[in-house]
């Protein structure tokens, strides 16, 4: 309870006044900001040019600019134990999901969730690795951007222990692209069919003949919560579904193989 209130000033203190040079210091560590200030302070001397345009800091120019001066070391000769604790008071399914996906698109695929701790101020999700490199803040801010996700500070806790404060609240994550009124083609699904379904009131799902789709789909909220689901014990053809009031997302999936729809699905998304 005591480190979720923390995380919570951290967080509340970036919304208000972005502390670049603190955020060098927990990125390179303290010893090597201490050595190299003058250089770093010339450096970073126009503090605005380090701010994105949504008012964020801009970790990836931040980072790239540390190491093409020779002032960031990302690797290490023998792996260490890293300790990462991402915290939110966005909600908890969709950060997580978020930043899951995230670390698992940068190549970080095997990594131990410690703690998911949740209350009235937010999230922490504490994650550890064994790893010859820490997490490149430049790397993970493009990352999670891309479903507007903003890192809003980085502190160091210790050697290799972080925290990542993120503001999540207008989070859209990655969804299959379509046209809505018309039918289209989902070709063969490496994994389940993601949608956005904002703004919409139905679909009509089709399968193959050929193929023999046992169906789960799952409606769920801006948030990630499930509002809805069909789940089938026998194959099925065709699949209607009225999306009940606040649905914004609609998974689809086999209730035991992909490989049951290998020729992909047919669906037609009526707009409101």
């Amino acid at each position: 309870m005591v480190r979720v209130a923390f995380l919570f000033c951290v967080f509340a203190f970036s919304c208000f006044g972005f502390d670049l040079h603190s955020n060098i210091k927990s990125i390179i560590s303290g010893q090597s900001y201490a050595k190299n200030r003058d250089k770093i302070e010339q450096i970073f001397a126009i503090e605005s040019d380090f701010i994105d345009s949504r008012g964020n800091p801009n970790y990836a120019k931040i980072t790239n600019t540390l190491r093409v001066n020779s002032l960031l070391n990302l690797s290490f000769s023998l792996p260490v134990n890293l300790e990462i604790a991402f915290y939110s008071p966005s909600s908890d399914i969709l950060m997580f999901k978020s930043v899951s996906e995230a670390l698992k698109n940068l190549g970080y695929s095997y990594f131990l969730s410690k703690s998911l701790k949740t209350d009235t101020q937010g999230i922490v999700w504490q994650i550890s690795m064994n790893s010859r490199f820490l997490l490149d803040p430049g790397a993970i801010y493009r990352e999670l951007g891309k479903n507007q996700i903003y890192i809003k500070d980085i502190n160091r806790d210790g050697e290799f222990s972080f925290t990542y404060s993120i503001d999540a609240s207008k989070a859209v994550l990655s969804t299959h692209q379509y046209i809505s009124d018309s039918e289209f083609d989902l070709a063969k699904p490496l994994e389940p069919y993601f949608l956005n379904i904002s703004g919409k009131s139905e679909a009509l799902i089709k399968s193959y003949a050929s193929d023999s789709w046992i169906c789960v789909i799952k409606v769920l909220d801006r948030d990630l919560n499930l509002i809805t689901q069909i789940k089938s014990d026998k194959p099925e053809k065709e699949i209607y579904i009225k999306f009940p009031p606040n649905s914004y997302y609609m998974l689809i999936d086999d209730a035991f193989s992909l490989e049951n729809i290998k020729r992909g699905l047919k669906i037609y998304i009526k707009s409101n």
